[in-house]
Formats: C-alpha cells, structure tokens, sequence
C-alpha cells in the first residue's frame, strides 16, 4: 500500500511534466517558431568540413539537462546522418568590441542514433515535424549550475554528423523566426575549414535577406538571430533518489 501510495505521488509531482517520462519539464525553450534559413553545423569527414553554430541559454535552477530538441534538416535528407555531436560550453560576455560567444568547453558528447524498440528512445530520433530529438542517457545527461540570485549563461552546440559516403554532406540548424523577439546575444560560429575566426555571429543585415555571419559587435541597423532548440531537465540529485523509488513502479502498473 505504501509503495501504491509512493507511485501516485510521484505521478502527482511530475503532472507538469512534458517530455518523454515522468519527472522531466522545460527548462528553456525558443523553438517555434523557426525560420527556413538553418545555420551551417555539421561534421562531414569525406569532405573533410566542419562548421559549428551554437547559442546561449540561461540557467536560473541547477539542474541535469537530459533532452533537446531542436529544428534542423540534412541538405541531402536524414538518411545521410549517422549521429549528432552536442557541447555544451561558458560563456564570454560581450565587450565594446565583440559580440559574445562560447569560451570553454564543458562537455562533448558523440549521440548515436535510437533504437525504434527502446521505449525510452534514447539517442537522436528524426521527430517528423521537422526538428530531431535527442534523448541523453543518463551517464550523459548535462549537470547546469545557476540560481535566480546568480545565474549563469551557457551555450549549446550541435553538429551533424555525416555519413562517409564519399560526398559533400551537410546539417543545417534552424535559425528561430526572425519575426519573434530573441534572447541573449546572436547564434555564434566557428570553423576553420571556411577560414572564419575562432568565432563569428549570425545576424541580418539592415538590407534583409537571407542570415550572413558577421564579426566584432552587431551593427546598427542589425537584426539579431538565435537558433530554434529547446532543453528539457530533471531536478538536481536530490530529487532524482525519490523519483527512484517511484519510477520502477510506474513502469510495472504500466505493463
């Protein structure tokens, strides 16, 4: 009965919940609504080329980052992808003379793709509606530090991975609709393949059209750019020990 009692109260808990299992909220989300231009970030060895686009997201509660969610598309389709590379990184504010963008590199993790069977899903799946989902395994998930007193930017990084077939290949990150106000500073990019410097950022010029990269500050007349993901979480370890309890007893009512 105490054990029946402990499985309601968990469900009772998570009710908010909106990812894949109980327990797992929101943590931040600019996805919808994207826009068609995608920024340059994929990894294609036969080339070889590289790109990396990133943007920055804001932590106001420590937490473990276990899903994202992001709108993308493969130039050739999905089927010339193998697997996705995810970082995580500081940040570098801005100054007078630079526009800001990822500093170090706090984590740096290769995602295979899910196994249809796994009801968890864990790894990268096409979702169909034009974005891709990964599902960290745990041993992956990402540890974000920050409180609403001190609170801490991070950038996320996700690159393509693309299938050695010989080809050019390449994996384009959505931008998020420019018609939607963005957050924090521009998308950045780096890649020494395209002779870039150590980082650039994505804007649009005051002419529009489609998004260019731009280097030192933003520009008057300037429109900013952010790239459409979302991150989903679970509280910090404390919580996780209750949810252990409670977790193996949903997964047995369920079947």
């Amino acid at each position: 009965m105490r054990l029946g009692m402990m499985a309601v109260l968990v469900m009772a808990l998570t009710a908010p919940a909106v990812a894949d299992w109980p327990g797992h909220v929101i943590k931040w989300d600019q996805l919808a609504p994207w826009d068609d231009f995608g920024a340059g970030s994929w990894i294609d060895t036969d080339t070889p080329s590289d790109a990396l686009s990133a943007d920055d997201f804001l932590c106001t509660e420590t937490s473990w980052i276990t899903d994202i969610r992001f709108a993308g598309f493969s130039y050739y389709g999905p089927q010339y992808l193998t697997h996705f590379r995810v970082t995580f990184w500081s940040d570098v504010p801005a100054t007078p003379n630079d526009a800001s963008h990822p500093g170090t590199l706090l984590y740096d993790a290769t995602i295979s793709p899910a196994d249809p069977m796994d009801p968890l899903k864990l790894g990268w799946q096409d979702v169909g509606d034009g974005t891709f989902k990964i599902n960290l395994p745990r041993e992956l998930w990402f540890f974000q530090e920050g409180t609403p007193t001190f609170p801490r930017i991070y950038w996320l990084g996700i690159q393509g991975i693309m299938l050695q077939d010989g080809a050019f290949d390449a994996f384009y990150w959505n931008f998020r609709s420019r018609t939607v106000p963005n957050w924090g500073d521009d998308a950045a990019f780096m890649s020494n393949y395209f002779g870039y410097p150590p980082w650039a950022n994505w804007g649009i010029p005051p002419t529009g059209g489609n998004p260019v990269l731009y280097d030192g500050p933003l520009a008057p007349g300037w429109s900013s750019l952010d790239l459409a993901f979302q991150l989903t979480g679970i509280p910090e370890p404390t919580t996780l020990l209750f949810l252990a309890v409670g977790l193996p007893l949903i997964v047995r009512r369920w079947r």
